[in-house]
C-alpha cells in the first residue's frame, strides 16, 4: 500500500469534518444563545479576568522576588581548566566562536576563563 492511498484510507480530516458538521448544526448553534448559557460564558469571563489572571501575575512576581533573592547570596564558581570542559572542535558560527549562543559573559565561562570580573 503506497503512503498515499494509505494516508487517505486514514486520515483524520474526514472523520474531523464528520464530528465538526454533527457538533455545529444550526440547531446547536441556537442553544447556545440561551440565557442560562450566556450567563455561564459571563460568570467564567469574570472569574478569569479578574481571579486567573491577577494569580497568575502574583505568582510572577513571587517567582521572580524569590530568584532575585537567592541570586544575591551566591556567586559562581572559581574557574578551573580542566581539558574535559569546553573542547571545541570547530568554532561557533556566531560572535567571537568560542561562546555558546545564550552566553553570558558574568556566569559562563569560556575555553580561557570568565570575560568579566565579579
Amino acid at each position: 500500500m503506497s503512503f498515499r492511498v494509505f494516508s487517505r484510507k486514514f486520515s483524520a480530516g474526514k472523520q474531523l469534518r464528520a464530528i465538526m458538521d454533527e457538533q455545529f448544526t444550526p440547531d446547536k448553534l441556537k442553544a447556545y444563545e440561551k440565557p442560562e448559557v450566556v450567563q455561564g460564558l459571563e460568570l467564567w469571563k469574570k472569574v478569569t479576568y479578574f481571579i486567573g489572571l491577577p494569580g497568575c501575575l502574583l505568582a510572577s512576581i513571587y517567582c521572580i522576588n524569590g530568584h532575585l533573592e537567592h541570586e544575591k547570596h551566591t556567586s559562581r564558581p572559581e574557574f578551573i581548566p580542566y581539558e574535559h570542559l569546553r573542547i571545541r572542535t570547530r568554532r561557533f558560527p556566531w560572535g567571537n566562536g568560542d561562546q555558546t549562543l545564550f552566553h553570558n559573559p558574568k556566569l559562563n565561562a569560556t575555553s580561557h576563563g570568565y570575560e568579566q570580573d565579579e
